[in-house]
C-alpha cells in the first residue's frame, strides 16, 4: 500500500511524514511544565489539567509549524503542505482541538482552539511554502 494515489497526497500522510515528533514532544513537555507551574496556585488538579491542556496545544503547534519549516522532513510532504496549506493545517488543528477538549472536557474550547491552530499553521505554511 502506498501513501500516494496518483499525484494526490493526503493531509494525514503529509502531516505524519513531515511531523517532527521529537521536537513536538519536547515542545509539548516544556509548554505543559510551564502551564503547570503557572497554574499551580489554583490547586493541584486544575494545575495538572491546565498543564496537560497547554502541552497538547504546544505539541500540535510545534509539530505543525516545525513540519513545514524543517529541512529534514520528507520533500513530498513539504510540497503538499506548500500547495495546500490549510488542508495540511487541518491535522494539527484536529489533534490540538480534540486533545484539548478531551483533557479539559471543554468541547467548545477545543473547537475554538482547533480553529485558531488551523489558522496559525495554515498561514505559516502558506508563507513558508511560497518562499520555497
Amino acid at each position: 500500500m502506498t501513501l500516494e494515489r496518483g499525484n494526490a497526497f493526503t493531509p494525514v500522510a503529509s502531516a505524519t511524514m513531515i511531523w517532527p515528533w521529537t521536537t513536538s514532544l519536547l515542545g509539548g513537555a516544556a509548554g505543559g511544565a510551564l502551564g503547570f507551574l503557572l497554574s499551580l496556585s489554583s490547586g493541584l488538579l486544575p494545575a495538572v489539567m491546565g498543564g496537560l491542556g497547554t502541552a497538547v496545544i504546544f505539541f500540535s503547534l510545534v509539530g505543525g509549524i516545525g513540519g513545514v519549516l524543517s529541512k529534514k522532513s520528507d520533500r513530498r510532504g513539504r510540497r503538499y503542505a506548500a500547495s495546500y496549506p490549510f488542508r495540511y493545517a487541518a491535522v494539527p488543528a484536529v489533534v490540538g482541538g480534540v486533545g484539548y477538549a478531551l483533557v479539559n472536557l471543554a468541547p467548545f474550547g477545543g473547537l475554538f482552539l482547533g480553529l485558531a491552530i488551523w489558522a496559525i499553521v495554515g498561514v505559516i505554511a502558506m508563507v513558508a511554502g511560497s518562499k520555497n
